[in-house]
């Protein structure tokens, strides 16, 4: 039984370290030259995931719909994209 608990023990030290997952970027920054189209950070993203209201955007009809809602991601033809841009692009805001 020590035998068996002690080989457990061993496996689980030594077999974790190659289950480690990759550490995580946090603030990455990008740098590219004056003529090409600067990337988005990564803290750019979070920043304007944080601020945004994820909305379904349906694009054959322009309604979109909040989340929570019935057709949320359900239509056939769509994209998620925050309310405030939804609204800029002329989209409706749908009814449920």
């Amino acid at each position: 039984m020590k035998t068996m608990l002690a080989s457990f023990l061993a496996f689980g030290l030594l077999g974790g370290t190659a289950l480690a997952q990759e550490p995580k970027i946090e603030n990455a920054v990008v740098s590219t030259p004056s003529n090409e189209k600067p990337q988005v950070t990564q803290a750019a993203e979070q920043k304007n995931s944080e601020t945004c209201n994820r909305v379904w955007v349906n694009t054959s009809t322009h309604v979109y719909h909040v989340q929570g809602s019935f057709w949320y991601g359900a239509t056939a033809h769509g994209t998620y994209m925050c309310e405030d841009e939804a609204r800029r692009s002329g989209n409706t805001r749908g009814q449920f």
